[in-house]
C-alpha cells in the first residue's frame, strides 16, 4: 500500500515548486522572455516539480508492486490502469515529462515563448494529478 507521508511531502513540495513557478510565468510574456534569469528559474522550477510527481507516481506503482514501469511516462500509464487517475491526465503527465526531458538535458532546446503561452494548462494538469492521487491517498 502506498505511504501516507510520502504522497503527502511530495504532493506539497511539487505544489510549492509549481506556486513558485507560476510567480514568475505570470509575468507579460515579452518580460518573461526578456528576463533570462527568471525564465530559467521558471523552467527550473517546473522541472523539480514535474519531477517530484514523476517520482509520486513511480513511488505508488512501486508500493503497490504493480511491476516496474518501462520509463519515466509508464509510471501514470499504469496509474491510469489501476484507475487511480484517468488516460487523459496520464497522457497530460507523459507530455509533461517530455517538457522535463527537454529542460533536464538542454535549456536551448526549450521554447521559452511556448512554455509561457502553455503554463496555465500545464500547471492545471500537475494539480489536477496532485490532487488526484492525493484524494485517492485519503489526504
Amino acid at each position: 500500500m502506498v505511504k501516507f507521508d510520502v504522497v503527502q511531502k511530495k504532493v506539497a513540495r511539487s505544489a510549492a515548486w509549481l506556486n513558485d513557478a507560476e510567480l514568475i510565468l505570470a509575468r507579460p510574456e515579452d518580460e518573461f522572455l526578456s528576463d533570462v534569469r527568471a525564465r530559467d528559474l521558471a523552467s527550473f522550477y517546473l522541472f523539480l516539480a514535474i519531477q517530484e510527481v514523476i517520482d509520486l507516481a513511480s513511488h505508488w506503482v512501486a508500493d503497490e508492486n504493480w511491476g516496474p514501469p518501462d520509463d519515466a511516462s509508464s509510471s501514470f500509464f499504469i496509474l491510469a490502469s489501476r484507475r487511480v487517475i484517468d488516460q487523459t491526465l496520464a497522457r497530460q503527465m507523459s507530455d509533461a515529462v517530455g517538457l522535463r526531458n527537454l529542460i533536464a538535458h538542454g535549456y536551448s532546446l526549450v521554447d521559452h515563448a511556448r512554455i509561457h503561452r502553455e503554463y496555465a494548462e500545464g500547471v492545471s494538469n500537475l494539480r489536477r494529478f496532485l490532487i488526484a492521487v492525493a484524494d485517492k491517498a485519503g489526504l
